[in-house]
């Protein structure tokens, strides 16, 4: 075993990839809240309490029909090469977001003005209560240095500028002079694009100072690192189909095949919702760390409390099944209807261990409720094509509730990665609707709530319709340097590659 790395003012980082989107929002930077932290701004940011404050804005009001929406910048807002940050770049950010329309949905503002050159305006068509999540998600551009070639010299206004770039390798970023925030203590970043398995080496061998670890690894030992758990509300699931085979779809534009005959029945999927067990999932898969979870919002102020149900009823799951017509017709511990087996295929990204485990361990336990699972490791874009199609090792988890929308809500299937169950229920779109619209905070989780069981009818609880199964929520594990402290970090949000660095500017070396 190599020594530790000495200390100093550089870091490196063996966390997953953290360049994707290419530093550009259009082609996806800033699909993790976090990520946009190391190189840009957004209005908005979350404190360690998970409040939304100011970033780039220095104070901000909403109109009390919350159809305007007004921001003052900060006078001292610079971009990486010098010039100040102007209202006319965000005017810019936005209208070209909502032009695109593909990574954010913006159709629900009218119009952005510039009031002056610190001060912006947004009017919406109606009130949206998920738009403050947008406001802390949308990396400001800059209007004269933005074009086809940014991603080759993006120019930010954030803590940290790119020095080098190699896709798929590294990423070397250096402390921006201009930025307005707290000065960093570390003056260079260097991310390490490793696997699992490739980081942990590197940590046992003393090259890096961070390394992401996965649960089933979180018992080794290394000398000179400390394993830090930090709760997250990053959850796993399974997505299954909810419309019969010889549909079609789209993703991210393209045709694809949707609908899967086994996994359209609901009692298929309730059986698995309450069949499996995830006390015991949480114990195999998370070593411990993490806990069951019921939905993606388990805890959040919008989450449904009667969504958690009593699991692992193998004979209430066998019951279900039996009701709905399925038998197991030639003993083989599979059921079966109409001539149909109990069976489907469950895809999980080949290189991610923890979904992994989990696929195994889920066809193991479905395999007692009398349904066979073939699980089948894949590439993130395998998934895409395939996954409409066939169960997927799904996930997520935000400081917001927008996710439960795009999860959820029928009106976007065929939109980006949403909706992939292809799932509708017209009573839960009305309480999607009526959650995205509200004018305070509290009316929207009111119908947040109701979408996931109102009583009658939801996508979560136990006679839910059960679209997508939560399962786990996951604690984010990093081996990290002895004294290497990483700040107040708050709850984390899906993606442990991006997770950490909300509080970037707050690292430092103690004792």
């Amino acid at each position: 075993m190599s020594e530790p790395r000495s200390r100093s003012t550089e870091l490196v980082i063996a966390v997953g990839d953290v360049a994707g989107g290419e530093f550009d929002p259009l082609k996806g930077w800033g699909s993790r809240p976090a990520q946009i932290r190391l190189i840009h701004s957004s209005l908005l940011t979350i404190d360690e309490d998970v409040n939304f404050v100011g970033d780039l804005a220095a104070e901000y009001s909403v109109s009390d029909d919350a159809m305007t929406w007004s921001f003052a910048l900060r006078a001292n807002a610079r971009w990486s090469n010098g010039e100040p940050v102007t209202a006319q770049d965000v005017v810019f950010t936005y209208e070209t977001l909502k032009k695109d329309g593909t990574r954010f949905d913006l159709t629900f503002v009218d119009r952005v003005v510039a009031a002056d050159e610190s001060r912006v305006e947004f009017h919406l068509k109606a009130p949206r209560s998920t738009f403050v999540s947008q406001l802390s998600e949308i990396p400001i551009l800059p209007a004269k240095h933005y074009g086809a070639n940014y991603s080759n010299d993006p120019v930010g206004s954030g803590p940290y500028t790119v020095a080098d770039y190699q896709q798929g390798q590294q990423l070397i970023l250096e402390a921006n002079p201009h930025w307005y925030g707290q000065r960093p203590e570390f003056t260079k970043l260097t991310f390490l694009f490793l696997g699992e398995d490739a980081a942990l080496a590197a940590a046992r061998a003393g090259s890096v100072d961070i390394a992401y670890v996965p649960p089933t690894f979180a018992d080794q030992r290394i000398t000179g690192m400390t394993l830090q758990s930090f709760e997250s509300i990053d959850s796993r699931a399974l997505s299954l189909p909810t419309l019969p085979t010889g549909k079609s779809g789209k993703i991210q534009g393209n045709d694809v095949a949707v609908g899967n005959d086994v996994t359209a029945d609901p009692a298929i999927r309730k059986a698995l919702n309450i069949g499996l067990d995830r006390d015991e999932i949480t114990k195999i898969v998370l070593q411990g760390h993490g806990r069951p979870a019921y939905t993606l919002v388990d805890g959040l102020p919008w989450f449904n409390e009667r969504a958690v149900f009593e699991d692992g009823r193998i004979e209430d799951a066998k019951r279900i099944l039996a009701e709905a017509g399925w038998g197991d017709s030639d003993g083989d511990g599979i059921v079966d209807k109409d001539g149909r087996k109990a069976q489907f295929t469950l895809m999980y990204p080949s290189d991610d261990k923890l979904r992994t485990d989990l696929a195994l361990v889920v066809a193991e336990q479905a395999r007692v409720l009398g349904i066979e699972i073939t699980t089948k490791g894949s590439t993130w874009d395998g998934i895409y094509i395939d996954g409409k199609a066939n169960a997927v090792t799904w996930g997520g988890g935000r400081h917001h509730a927008h996710q439960l929308y795009s999860m959820y809500s029928s009106k976007v299937i065929d939109t980006g990665y949403n909706n992939m169950p292809q799932y509708s229920n017209s009573t839960v779109d009305g309480h999607l609707d009526r959650a995205l619209s509200a004018t305070t905070q509290d009316k929207a989780n009111e119908h947040w709530k109701q979408a996931q069981w109102d009583g009658k009818t939801g996508f979560a609880g136990e006679d839910g319709d059960a679209p997508i199964i939560w399962l786990v929520r996951i604690n984010h594990l990093y081996f990290v340097r002895d004294g290497l402290h990483l700040g107040d970090q708050p709850i984390h949000g899906h993606g442990h590659e991006w997770a950490l660095f909300n509080t970037l500017v707050q690292w430092r070396w103690k004792g």
